[in-house]
């Protein structure tokens, strides 16, 4: 079990998603970065679901109140325990009484995996946290105790102590869009492909606001009627200026959809932080 000292700006608890309740306007939501939340508990021996914590920015920090082992995935931070530094992506053995504190990395999330996953209630088959419907648990506080599920002890198995971080973002970066099923609504959808965007500060779980170089002209003057929304959609408001969406998006939008991400440029999106330069690349649908 650890008990919450800081959570820094943000903190939930986060899985996979609830799948299958879009019909009911429910979103998936879940972890914003997939492939790190899977790779805490592909580290741990986790069922690749499991319970892990979401950590925007860093300043997390924990006490243990009995022994555990846990990994931070996700940014490439420094993870200090007591005084003793360490990084993301290493398998740590926590005793009783220490203290893990995860620094501000160059990534802007970060996953807590622990050995056997946390044990939280779940909410329509999913422990995640939507900040948009507010379905699932409350974000973390200071001062919660996070207890582990002790019914479902992690089996030993052979497990890698330590990995590279799978994805350390650079002021530019390139992200891979499947076109459609809206880009006839623009009057050059090579203007997409041709200029640079920047990521917005007014960006969170919801969508990710790019402003553009150049913001980008309809062809049609009329509106859509709202369609069916998915992670990763490029949706273009009147201004021009995209907004892609994230784990907590809504389950409709009522703009015209250029292009949707493909599921790991989503991940990489999760990561960057306000102020990166974005370009983007036409995908083959097979990526």
């Amino acid at each position: 079990m650890l008990k919450v000292l800081e959570t820094g700006p943000q903190a939930t608890f986060q899985d996979l998603g609830r799948a299958g309740y879009s019909g009911l306007g429910v979103s998936p939501s879940g972890a914003f970065d997939r492939g790190a939340a899977r790779r805490a508990n592909r580290m741990l021996g986790n069922d690749e679901n499991s319970a892990v914590i979401e950590i925007l920015f860093g300043g997390f920090e924990v006490v243990a109140e009995k022994p555990v082992r846990i990994v931070f995935t996700g940014t490439d931070a420094d993870v200090f325990v007591d005084k003793r530094r360490m990084r993301t992506n290493t398998v740590l053995d926590i005793q009783k009484g220490q203290t893990v504190r995860l620094e501000i990395g160059t990534g802007l999330r970060a996953y807590l995996g622990i050995s056997g996953g946390f044990a939280v209630e779940p909410v329509l088959g999913s422990v995640a946290t939507d900040m948009l419907s507010g379905i699932g648990p409350d974000p973390i506080t200071s001062g919660t105790s996070l207890p582990t599920n002790a019914k479902n002890p992690t089996v030993e198995l052979p497990r890698i102590k330590h990995l590279p971080t799978q994805f350390v973002p650079k002021s530019h970066e390139v992200l891979d869009i499947v076109l459609g099923p809206r880009q006839d609504w623009f009057a050059e959808t090579a203007e997409l492909f041709n200029q640079t965007f920047q990521i917005s500060s007014d960006s969170d779980r919801i969508g990710v606001n790019l402003i553009a170089s150049r913001p980008l002209q309809r062809a049609y003057d009329g509106e859509l009627a709202s369609e069916g929304a998915m992670r990763g959609a490029l949706q273009i408001p009147p201004s021009g200026h995209p907004v892609a969406f994230g784990a907590d998006h809504p389950i409709t939008g009522g703009y015209p959809v250029i292009g949707v991400l493909t599921s790991e440029s989503v991940d990489k999106m999760a990561q960057l932080s306000p102020g990166t330069i974005v370009t983007f690349r036409a995908a083959n649908c097979t990526n």
